[in-house]
Order: structure tokens, then C-alpha cells, then sequence
């Protein structure tokens, strides 16, 4: 409580002390935020490495590039705005992913969706993602789609989860009979139900194959890359744009680990943006081979920053 109290003060002295200066004057930085930076400096990574983009007048992609310098310019120490700034060119990648119907505009949610459940997305980079999801980025999705915590937020989660996009979708059935056996599985939760469920799911986003109270059960890769897209980052997404969640270096529980998850989360709307413009067909478009390569170079570079906080 002492601590909880101190950081609030010190959140309110920030803003005192620039009432004074202006905020052109660099405020004192938080606790967590100056060992973030020692460790930045200390470790033997890059951080994070981007692919070399192809030169086009296109006036759409350049507008897509613009929104990649931003979440670069947030980096290192903010990668929470970064991921703001790079799932803008997700959606607007995602949206464009589908022909355009008179009828209706294809919404977020549907493209997402019907993402999720295309052959093209199933491959090496999004296995890879899913096989190095932090325990922290765990812990946040078992909390909002097995604890239910918030209650609304989790709601719309698992709403999007359980919506079918197209027919023959057979995705939400298997996710739904997965979630209810392991919501069964921590109906009496302890103290260290969230610490165990969320290692729990770091073992079936990776896609091994689990006994749950005497079922066995996995989820196939398009279940768990819907996970990843509407169960994860689109919630995540929807949290911050509408100040649903406290912004995570000021809270006076952040620590190292804090920062794994926003990162997590802006390494891999990154790979899935160029994962989809590698599949356009269009002059700028990386190759495969590059957005897989990219993508683990990105893993193993967030692994070395962050060390045993990526898995504890």
C-alpha cells in the first residue's frame, strides 16, 4: 500500500513540476523505467530489428510506413505505443486483405476473423509466434477469457471468440469445448490458479497436445491463431484505445516483466502486417522466407533483453 501510494505521488509530482518548467524539460524518470534503460544498456541485444522495405509510390503503403516510423520512434522504452502505432497498419492491412462487397464493409472483427481461418496465415511465422508467447501475455489472456476478469472486457473477448466467420467455420466449437475444460479445470481457484492456468495456455498456444482433467485436447493452429488475433490483440487493442487499462509503466506493480507484454504484442502485429503483405502480390511485398526469418531474429532478440522474465 506504501508503494502504491508513493507512485501515485510521484505520477502527481511529474505533472506539478512541469506546470512549472513546461514539458519540454525531460521529467524524472520511475523507478521501473530507469532499470528498464540499465538493462537495455547492459544486454547483449538489438531489441528489435526491422525489415528493409522496397521503395513504391504508393500512396496507401507509404501511409502505412509513416505509422511504422511512429512505433519505431516509441522504442525502446515505450513498446506499448509502438504496438498503437503498428496495429494501425495491421488493420488497415487486414481490411484490405478481403475484396470489397457493396453490400457491407468488411469491419475489423470480420476481417480478424475470417484471418484466422486462412490456409495462407497457417505457416512458419505464425508458429513460431505462438510458440514464445511471454508468460505475462498467458497470464493477461487466461485472466480475460478463463478468470473472466473484467467482467465486460472478457465478455467481448469471448464473444469474438465464439462468433463463426463464413460458413463451415468450425473454429468457435473448438475453442469453446478447449476454454470450458479449462475454466473447469480452475473452478476453484488458489492462489496460484493464475500462475498455473497461464502456463497451462503457453503449452497449447505452442500446440502440444494437453490431458485436462482426463481429456486429452490441443488446439489445431487456426484455433490458436484466432486466439492470438481476436482473443489477444484485438482486446488488447480495444483496452488501451478505450482507457480500459492502466497504462503499464506508471502502475506501481510494473516491472521488467511488464514490459514483455506490450512488447509481445508490437513484435507480432509487426511479423503479421509483412506476413500479409509478403501474401499481396503487390511490388513492395517482402518475401516469406524474409518475414520468417524477421520474425524468429525479433524472438530471439526479445528473448536475450529479457531473459527469465519472458518465461517466469
Amino acid at each position: 500500500m506504501e508503494s502504491r501510494s508513493r507512485q501515485r505521488r510521484e505520477r502527481i509530482d511529474i505533472i506539478a513540476a512541469w506546470s512549472q518548467s513546461g514539458i519540454l524539460q525531460e521529467r524524472r524518470r520511475l523507478l521501473i523505467e530507469e532499470q528498464f534503460t540499465e538493462r537495455v544498456a547492459r544486454a547483449n541485444s538489438r531489441l528489435f530489428v526491422p525489415l528493409p522495405l522496397t521503395y513504391s509510390d504508393d500512396r496507401w503503403y507509404n501511409t502505412q510506413v509513416s505509422f511504422l516510423l511512429e512505433a519505431f520512434d516509441a522504442l525502446p522504452q515505450r513498446p506499448d505505443i509502438a504496438f498503437d502505432s503498428v496495429w494501425k497498419v495491421l488493420e488497415k492491412t487486414a481490411g484490405a486483405w478481403w475484396p470489397p462487397r457493396p453490400e457491407r464493409r468488411v469491419n475489423i472483427t470480420d476481417a480478424l476473423g475470417r484471418l484466422s481461418a486462412d490456409p495462407r496465415l497457417s505457416g512458419s511465422v505464425t508458429d513460431a509466434l505462438l510458440s514464445d508467447v511471454p508468460s505475462q501475455t498467458c497470464g493477461y489472456l487466461f485472466k480475460r477469457l478463463i478468470a473472466r476478469e473484467p467482467a465486460e472486457g472478457s465478455r467481448r473477448a469471448r464473444t469474438r471468440l465464439s462468433n463463426g466467420y463464413g460458413a463451415g467455420d468450425i473454429l468457435p466449437a473448438e475453442i469453446k469445448a478447449f476454454l470450458d475444460l479449462v475454466e473447469k479445470k480452475y473452478e476453484a481457484p488458489d492462489t496460484d490458479t493464475a500462475r498455473r492456468g497461464a502456463a497451462l495456455l503457453r503449452r497449447a498456444l505452442t500446440g502440444e497436445i494437453l490431458d485436462i482433467e482426463g481429456t486429452r485436447t490441443g488446439l489445431s493452429l487456426p484455433a490458436r491463431l484466432r486466439i492470438l488475433l481476436c482473443g489477444l490483440l484485438y482486446t488488447a487493442r480495444n483496452e488501451r484505445y478505450h482507457g480500459e487499462s492502466f497504462s503499464p509503466f506508471y502502475s506501481s506493480t510494473a516491472s521488467i516483466k511488464t514490459y514483455t507484454h506490450p512488447h509481445y504484442l508490437f513484435l507480432t502485429s509487426y511479423a503479421l502486417v509483412h506476413l500479409l503483405w509478403a501474401h499481396s502480390g503487390r511490388p513492395y511485398a517482402p518475401s516469406l522466407e524474409a518475414v520468417e526469418e524477421n520474425t524468429i531474429i525479433n524472438l530471439r532478440e526479445a528473448r536475450t533483453l529479457y531473459g527469465r522474465h519472458w518465461t517466469a
